[in-house]
């Protein structure tokens, strides 16, 4: 049928298509559906043509409507075929273009660099090839397919040949596995199918095996090392350098490692084991070639000398080590560093290539030269020198050089000096050398180059020595060292090249006296000259030639006179010193120095006139050490001392130690520090001053310092401080810093109980010198002192016509002041009582007032008996009494010490009738007692009263 055929037409088509089967097929089946078939009531129907003739067939309305249908159907899907073939184009021909893709492919492989060359062709039956066609090459792991590389390759369709090439590095060794390769062309979208593919087959072993074998790989790389077992063989370990390594599967009885290459190997290789040392491979490690600057020019004028700087070392040996070609001519086998080739001069200016290549990499160095102009001569050879005025001959080995134009350049080398000479000329083969020190050995070397188009100086010849011959020596530098009456001659020894010669002697010429000196003694001493004058001394030198010219120098007259030194501080090892002017430094000034406190040999240096400053610089310069430098005016007559400096080139820390440190305590809260300095000769520096460190040991963070500056004594007070234990250091302080660190001294502040003690004792023993002094003076004008202290007091004496009977009692009542009762009135009362007071030694009464502590007046004796108006008598006294309470019968007595109140009996020398009244307290009967009055005596406190009572009889009831 008709539309069976298109359907099977369309296909056919579809399947001669190359990706896309699956939409064609679809497609071509939905026509054959579409024109064979047409729906009736929700069913497809097979479309035929009715029998009958052409002219008898008309088609109804509904027909007419189907095919019309079936038409928009059909266009429909062709334009979605169309869309479907320009979106999935994958085989399709691009317009005018068809991809049929790379053609006879063919890949080898290169095991020492483990490398993989591709090369294929276009196919010759394409009609047309683009522009810019691309190739997709891929790599893969044939045993399993997995892709380790793929790359996108660029050709150009106006290249002459349409073979093209490619090639790739593996990291893992192709021995270790089979590696596969395939290609396919692109252009834009369309791409073509992938070439077969071309296998590089691995290796297999019956016995481990590590590849790859005896590589070269750079420093600072990554290398892969595979490791093929035997069948059944397993592994145990594989080692880099007998280092323990991790390892990977890839398939099978394959297994590798990646190590890392961090510092190149020996001069022989690093070893790779597998399972065992008798299995395994090396691997050389190092740098491709670095280097650079090259410099051709040429020696002879008949060939070509190129050189260059190696950089770094490649760390690759024997048949890995650089090779080198100069304009691709090998240079020999041992170049390291210039190549050397035959070539004509005159051929004007030319490239010059060098080529460095070795197993990492390859190196090519440039230049562009003109020989003519680059021409560096080679040394003259037999050089010879001689005379005073040396004339130095040489010679050239190379004929063209007496042709040249040259400057030649003569360099003289004499007791360390170099002294440089140019001479030109052409074929310059002698010179003359002039100005030359007499007695001076020389030595010297000629190089040379062309003066017209100077490239560089040629080498140096070979030293040739010679020797001058002598003549007379300079002046002599004499100076002088005063001491006491001592005075030494000192001169400075001659250089050589002050000395022309040999020194044979010096002679020194003193008033009338001459004295011959030998080297190597520079001085002569001059003692118990005269302190009033000066003296004249000449000291000349003397070699083969003659006597040098005289230096003469005036002693000055003793004493010496002085001056203060001022302080100075150096600086860089040397001392810059300035000083007014003298005006009687008519030729300059000269300064010596030498160490303050040691012994030495001055040294001195010599300043013009006009200049009042210098430096100086000595090589005997030492830090830590004072120099006195004296300044001295060069005058017509002897040198006069003008002015003087202290001072250190460099302070440095006090390495003495300050000696003798003492803590004493001086009043409650006061401490006296004292210490002695540093000595002189071994301070190290300038010392400012002192400071004292102390802290209670009980707190030793409490740390206090005081400041002593030096100009006050080595001694200070230090008050308020506490009682406590305290550790005291002193250090002294110079413009470096402190040092000399005192040992340190403990003190225990006391309190100050045992100075009041003291003060006490010293007090009591004035006190008691004091009174010892003044009894000594009383004792012996003790009369005075008893006359006017103590007058003689009369005893009382008792007269009758003092006394008067008394009325109506027989005693009188003594009256005493309301005070402490005494003995007295005790016994009187007993008396009254009846009871008698007996004296146990007399066999009588007595009362004696034994309790009193306070002695009595002096001024009872001064008593006066009066009479009453009652007809009583009492005793009166100067002093005040003390009134009684009650009026008592008898003699009232008053003691104003005691206060007492004494009843007491008298005795007046007579008797008297009395009748005793028992109630009353009066005393008893006289005329049973005799009563008399006893004066008071004096105790050691002073006097007391006694009263002495005698019984004329017993007594009686």
């Amino acid at each position: 049928m008709f539309s069976i055929n298109i359907g099977d037409e369309n296909f056919t088509r579809c399947q001669q298509s190359k990706p896309t089967l699956s939409v064609c097929h679809i497609v071509a089946h939905a026509l054959v559906l579409l024109l064979n078939n047409r729906p009736v009531y929700g069913q497809t129907q097979q479309l035929s043509r009715p029998e009958t003739t052409e002219t008898d067939y008309k088609p109804t309305p509904n027909h007419g409507i189907f095919y019309g249908s079936n038409i928009m159907l059909v266009f429909l899907l062709w334009a979605s075929l169309f869309l479907s073939s320009l979106q999935e184009q994958n085989g399709q021909d691009a317009p005018g273009v068809l991809l049929s893709g790379p053609q006879n492919v063919s890949v080898d492989n290169d095991l020492k660099d483990q490398r993989i060359y591709v090369t294929w062709e276009d196919d010759p039956s394409s009609s047309r090839v683009p522009d810019k066609l691309i190739y997709d090459v891929e790599v893969l792991l044939t045993d399993n397919m997995t892709e380790v590389h793929s790359e996108a390759v660029d050709v150009r369709s106006d290249q002459a040949s349409r073979k093209y090439h490619w090639s790739w590095t593996s990291a893992l060794p192709l021995e270790c596995t089979s590696h596969s390769v395939r290609l396919r062309s692109r252009y834009q979208n369309y791409t073509s199918q992938w070439s077969p593919l071309q296998t590089i087959t691995g290796r297999a072993s019956s016995h481990p095996q590590v590849f790859p074998n005896s590589s070269v790989v750079q420093v600072d790389s990554n290398i892969t090392f595979c490791c093929i077992l035997g069948p059944g063989q397993r592994l145990e370990y594989m080692k880099y350098n007998n280092i323990l390594m991790n390892t990977t599967h890839i398939i099978d009885q394959s297994y590798a490692m990646v190590v890392h290459m961090q510092s190149p190997s020996p001069p022989s290789c690093i070893n790779v084991f597998c399972n065992s040392p008798l299995y395994g491979t090396c691997v050389y490690v190092g740098y491709p070639p670095g280097d650079r600057n090259l410099v051709c020019e040429t020696r002879d004028l008949e060939s070509v000398r190129c050189h260059w700087d190696t950089g770094r070392a490649t760390n690759l040996t024997n048949q890995r080590k650089t090779h080198y070609h100069l304009n691709g001519r090998a240079c020999p086998n041992r170049t390291v560093s210039n190549c050397y080739q035959t070539v004509r001069v005159d051929q004007g200016e030319r490239n010059w290539t060098l080529t460095a290549r070795n197993p990492l990499g390859t190196l090519e160095l440039r230049d562009t030269a003109d020989l003519k102009k680059r021409v560096r001569l080679l040394a003259p050879t037999e050089v010879v020198a001689s005379g005073v005025n040396a004339s130095v001959q040489w010679q050239w080995e190379r004929q063209q050089y007496h042709i040249l134009l040259m400057v030649c350049q003569v360099q003289l080398n004499h007791s360390g000096h170099i002294d440089m000479r140019n001479y030109s000329g052409i074929g310059l083969r002698s010179v003359v050398l002039h100005g030359l020190a007499p007695a001076q050995t020389y030595t010297v070397q000629v190089c040379c180059g062309l003066k017209q188009h100077f490239w560089k100086w040629g080498d140096w010849s070979k030293g040739s020595t010679f020797k001058t011959k002598e003549d007379i020596p300079e002046a002599l530098d004499v100076w002088m060292q005063v001491k006491a009456n001592q005075t030494i001659i000192l001169w400075k020894p001659l250089t050589v090249n002050q000395s022309h010669g040999q020194i044979k002697d010096y002679e020194v010429t003193w008033g009338r006296q001459k004295t011959i000196i030998h080297p190597p003694q520079n001085e002569f001493l001059i003692s118990n000259r005269s302190t009033d004058e000066g003296h004249r001394v000449t000291v000349t030198a003397n070699n083969s030639a003659g006597s040098s010219t005289p230096s003469i120098i005036i002693i000055p007259r003793l004493p010496h006179r002085s001056k203060t030194s001022m302080k100075i501080v150096g600086s860089d090892g040397g001392f810059d010193l300035s000083w007014s002017a003298s005006p009687n430094a008519s030729c300059g000034y000269v300064v010596d120095w030498c160490p303050t406190h040691t012994k030495c040999r001055l040294e001195w240096v010599k300043v013009p006139a006009g200049i009042t400053r210098a430096r100086i610089q000595s090589a005997s310069f030492e830090e830590g050490v004072r120099y006195t430098l004296s300044i001295y005016a060069c005058t017509p007559w002897a040198p006069e001392l003008w002015e003087r400096r202290e001072g250190y080139v460099k302070e440095c820390l006090p390495k003495g130690q300050i000696q003798r440190l003492a803590a004493e305590q001086h009043g409650p809260d006061t401490v006296l520090i004292s210490w002695t300095g540093i000595p002189p000769e071994n301070q190290t520096a300038f010392i400012h001053g002192y400071i004292i460190y102390y802290f209670d040991t009980s707190h030793p963070s409490s740390l206090r310092m005081f400041n002593v500056t030096t100009d006050e004594p080595w001694a200070k007070n230090l008050t308020g401080i506490p009682v406590s234990s305290y550790r005291f250091t002193v250090k002294a302080l110079t413009s470096v810093g402190e040092g000399g660190d005192s040992s340190p001294v403990f003190l225990q502040m006391n309190p100050q109980t045992d100075q009041l003690i003291t003060v006490i004792i010293i007090s009591l023993g004035s006190a008691a010198c004091l009174l010892t002094l003044v009894t000594i003076l009383c004792y012996r004008n003790w009369k005075c002192v008893k006359e006017n202290l103590y007058p003689k007091i009369p005893k009382p004496v008792w007269k009758e016509e003092w006394l008067t009977p008394l009325e109506g009692h027989g005693c009188q009542i003594l009256y005493v002041d309301s005070c402490q009762p005494s003995e007295i009135d005790i016994v009187c009362n007993r008396v009254q009582s009846g009871e008698a007071v007996l004296d146990n030694n007399a066999g009588k009464s007595a009362l004696t007032n034994t309790n009193s502590d306070v002695p009595a007046l002096h001024g009872h004796y001064n008593q006066v008996l009066s009479k009453t108006t009652s007809g009583h008598f009492t005793f009166s006294s100067p002093h005040a009494m003390c009134s009684p309470s009650s009026q008592l019968s008898g003699t009232v007595i008053q003691n104003p010490s005691y206060n007492l109140e004494v009843q007491a009996c008298l005795d007046m020398g007579q008797s008297v009738g009395y009748e005793p009244d028992i109630n009353s307290s009066s005393c008893p009967n006289p005329e049973l007692y005799n009563m008399s009055y006893v004066p008071f005596e004096m105790d050691s406190w002073g006097y007391k009263l006694q009263c002495h009572l005698e019984a004329s009889s017993p007594l009686q009831e």
